[in-house]
């Protein structure tokens, strides 16, 4: 196996706070490049490129950023289920313009996974992955969620059903468009499937799936750029809600697993 790894990451214009968002990729990044297995190759794909790029370290290292300039940052509007549709193909067009540009470049890789630019990977991911190169589809059931504010972890059994960073597909599951349109992002299955579909949707096609048992995905939440949650937190009793169903289901997690997806 050999992994493509591509990161779509929001504009400086969608952005509520840049610094945050490139402090979160930065940890992602981070996170990727920690990897005990060389396993892969991987790229950020953006309008704009965070300052930590520059850095020599990030030059020489097995993930670039690529800049995007397909179709112009989306625009809120007054409708919210517009904009999250706008968000979804801002994501889906970079993620193809990622897969194409690794694949030109590294005809080699055989599995690609789509990895949200403010979640993290266990040390071991690209290993543990390696063990079911097999398989035409990898869906990550068993993950972490990581609620930054509270410091609070939980294991979660079900982990596609909430998180887009949960599929690995075969590169034989798919063929690549000649060009980025506004139609093409469809052709791959992170543009065509949503997370919360995918095992499914592939079983129904015909193509074997397998589901890891060891938790190498973590779900970064509450980081000051999630989308969904805003609303939610305006009142004193949903924040108090929250956060008593957070501790009735937290989990005891150790030194050695928040070192390994780079958390101290």
């Amino acid at each position: 196996m050999e992994l493509g790894i591509v990161m779509p990451l929001k504009a400086k214009a969608v952005a509520k706070d840049w610094s945050v968002t490139s402090e979160n990729l930065k940890a992602t990044v981070d996170s990727v490049l920690a990897q005990n297995s060389d396993a892969f190759h991987a790229v950020v794909v953006g309008h704009d490129c965070p300052a930590f790029f520059a850095e020599q370290s990030y030059q020489d290292s097995k993930c670039e950023f690529l800049p995007y300039s397909d179709f112009e940052p989306p625009k809120a509007g007054p409708d919210e289920p517009e904009n999250q549709l706008k968000y979804e193909f801002d994501r889906c067009t970079k993620i193809l313009r990622g897969i194409m540009h690794l694949k030109q470049k590294y005809p080699s890789i055989t599995h690609w996974f789509s990895l949200d630019a403010d979640d993290l990977v266990r040390n071991n991911f690209v290993e543990v992955l390696k063990k079911h190169e097999q398989f035409d589809a990898i869906i990550l059931e068993k993950g972490y969620f990581y609620f930054k504010n509270t410091g609070i972890f939980h294991e979660e059994n079900e982990f596609s059903a909430y998180c887009g960073s949960s599929s690995i597909i075969s590169d034989r599951v798919f063929d690549l468009p000649s060009q980025v349109n506004e139609k093409s992002y469809r052709d791959t299955p992170f543009g065509n499937i949503s997370h919360v579909h995918m095992r499914k949707r592939l079983h129904e096609g015909g193509w074997s799936i397998s589901i890891p048992e060891e938790r190498v995905i973590m779900y970064v939440r509450d980081n000051g750029e999630n989308i969904s949650n805003d609303a939610f937190r305006k009142t004193y009793y949903n924040q108090f809600k929250k956060l008593a169903k957070l501790i009735l289901r937290y989990k005891f997690v150790g030194k050695d697993v928040k070192k390994s997806f780079g958390l101290t």
